[in-house]
């Protein structure tokens, strides 16, 4: 009986570290693809997924992560850029509109 005990809690321990372990990849995966999540912290997180997983990380493919978390990083602010400047756009087109729907309105 205590031998059955002690197999039925190691099964549920196992399940419940698969789960545990399920969810922290679920958020590593959130972390590393969030564009919002800092570049220093995406790659951080990506060079300890290599570490975990005791791949061998060469200067080429190190130097291949960086260079795309910074491309991305570029993209992202070239394009809050753009959409600041077509906020901008909007911003000063739009009085001029509503003044004509409230002069329309009037009549």
């Amino acid at each position: 009986m205590l031998n059955y005990n002690q197999s039925r809690t190691d099964t549920v321990c196992h399940e419940r570290v698969q789960h545990l372990a399920a969810i922290a990849l679920d958020v590593v995966e959130t972390l590393l693809t969030d564009t919002e999540t800092p570049i220093n912290v995406r790659l951080n997180a990506a060079f300890k997924v290599f570490e975990l997983c005791n791949a061998d990380i060469s200067r080429d493919m190190g130097q291949a992560i960086i260079q795309g978390i910074e491309k991305n990083a570029r993209d992202i602010e070239k394009n809050a850029d753009e959409l600041s400047y077509l906020e901008t756009i909007l911003k000063d087109n739009k009085e001029p509109a509503i003044d004509a729907i409230d002069d329309f309105n009037k009549i």
